[in-house]
């Protein structure tokens, strides 16, 4: 009985095991509608969505736990971290060039 539960609880920690990021859509309809100031305010949203995919790398204790006990899980959350910056660059160079575009 207590090698069960002492089963369960491991599986469902290592279900639970990877730090994900959220992701964004690099283009999204309407942003060549988007006035300049909305452009700097999708801007720094971008600035607040990297802050937190950094967050999820480096010394958590969701990472050591992994590095620990299940190391695919610890690559997976830098690789997670890793397509998502990606994204957040992309759209960073779209809001960009539409702001160039405009001149503002």
């Amino acid at each position: 009985m207590f090698n069960k539960v002492l089963f369960f609880i491991l599986f469902c920690f290592f279900l639970t095991g990877c730090a994900t990021s959220q992701k964004i859509d690099t283009v999204k309809i309407g942003d060549n509608k988007l006035s300049c100031s909305k452009l700097m305010e999708e801007l720094k949203k971008l600035e607040d969505a990297q802050t937190d995919v950094d967050s999820k790398k480096g010394f958590t204790g969701t990472n050591v736990a992994a590095a620990l006990f299940w190391i695919p899980g610890l690559a997976y959350t830098y690789y997670d971290a890793g397509q998502a910056t990606e994204l957040i660059a992309e759209r960073k160079a779209h809001l960009t060039r539409l702001y160039n575009d405009k001149g503002c």
